[in-house]
């Protein structure tokens, strides 16, 4: 007991989270709709890339432009300040680059979108491998922005080797994503986040919304997409991979999420609610941005039930607890591998509902972490006038 409180009452508040999650994604799976149709034109495509000591990706990442048939004048590189020899790798490919002192990846997302003379911008991450990508430009003037498939890389790249047990949980959890989640929302044109690695937008829909960023890192993907919903926009998703490298140690998953990512879930709060209650939002995004203020609001309370049922040594009711999650996994997983791979398959499905927890004490100590960056350092704050002439007028 814990002031009047059994451990039964924190085993039916799990038992209620696991509900919503599994209700969730079944519905997900149950009302995925066909995959898009599309044709590729490159004519009116410039890819941007963003890096800060990229030196040993991104030239993987040039040449696979090149090789897509993107001519080298439309490959725009903005080089944050890199203290390697990125700016020399990127100039003997002989695409345009900018050499910018310490400026962070927004603003020199920003910087460069200013300098792009095409109607269409493929935003990329400095290693992200494109491969044999087939852009969906017939599809980009009827939606804002359009998202791609981002899967782990599997090759030995810079960083991680990609067959790592930490790399394969990923690849589970970012395929389950992109062929459940993505594929869901994609039956109203409502995907809430064009991932970083990869996305195809209309340059004027970037060049008119990019007043309404903050400056941090964290989440500027996940932003710039709620951004398009927010002003009328829509975002499309194509069953096309890229590939992006992801933490291959534990050590380097925490830092990237509970850093990085998360804050972001925290930040964009206030864009969920008044998603949820704008006008005009396909019943699917509003769904969507429902489940997010759940999470926000609840995860706090579940974290403290684990916690308590953890003081209370009740180590029948996690194994309980263990086998719900683990049934409710195992249908998406069996629809995942069924197109995919993900490698070390039967340790991933054990582990997953333990990776879940994982997570969720990853959330809630991001909390922390956005309120030093928002209110302590002020990293995570709006841009001001003179950032937004700074961006479109310099002169470099």
């Amino acid at each position: 007991m814990l002031g009047g409180i059994s451990w039964g009452t924190f085993f039916w508040i799990l038992i209620i989270f696991l509900l919503i999650d599994a209700v969730k994604i079944y519905v997900e799976i149950w009302r995925r709709p066909a995959v898009r149709e599309f044709t590729s034109d490159l004519s009116n495509v410039t890819a941007l890339i963003p890096t800060h000591n990229g030196s040993k990706v991104i030239g993987q990442t040039i040449q696979d432009l090149i090789r897509l048939g993107l001519p080298k004048d439309r490959i725009l590189i903005v080089d944050d300040g890199s203290t390697d020899d990125t700016a020399e790798v990127v100039r003997a490919y002989g695409v345009r680059c900018y050499s910018i002192p310490n400026m962070g990846k927004v603003h020199a997302i920003h910087f460069g979108i200013f300098r792009v003379k095409t109607d269409y911008v493929l935003l990329l991450d400095d290693d992200t491998r494109v491969g044999n990508v087939k852009l969906p430009t017939s599809l980009i003037n009827g939606f804002g922005a359009v998202a791609f498939v981002v899967l782990p890389d599997r090759r030995s790249r810079h960083g991680p080797k990609g067959q790592s047990f930490v790399s394969c949980i990923q690849r589970y959890e970012y395929a389950k994503s992109m062929e459940i989640g993505r594929r869901f929302l994609d039956g109203t044109a409502s995907i809430s986040c064009v991932s970083g690695a990869a996305g195809l937008f209309r340059k004027d829909r970037l060049t008119a919304l990019h007043h309404s960023h903050t400056g941090a890192f964290e989440g500027e993907d996940f932003q710039r997409t709620i951004l398009e919903h927010l002003h009328g926009g829509n975002v499309a998703f194509v069953e096309e991979p890229v590939w992006t490298v992801s933490p291959d140690t534990l050590w380097k998953l925490i830092r990237q999420r509970v850093s990085y990512w998360y804050p972001a879930h925290y930040h964009m709060f206030y864009n969920y609610l008044k998603l949820l209650f704008k006008r005009g939002i396909p019943g699917r995004l509003r769904a969507e941005m429902g489940y997010n203020v759940v999470v926000v609001l609840g995860e706090p309370l579940r974290f403290f039930s684990f916690v308590m049922l953890l003081y209370y040594r009740m180590w029948a009711v996690f194994l309980i607890l263990y086998g719900l999650y683990f049934l409710v996994e195992i249908y998406p997983f069996l629809t995942v591998q069924r197109s995919l791979n993900t490698g070390k398959r039967i340790g991933v499905l054990l582990i997953f509902p333990l990776y879940n927890l994982f997570n969720l004490l990853l959330r809630v100590t991001a909390f922390f972490v956005w309120i030093w960056k928002r209110f302590i350092t002020k990293e995570m704050k709006r841009k001001t006038e003179k950032d937004r002439k700074w961006w479109v007028g310099a002169d470099v």
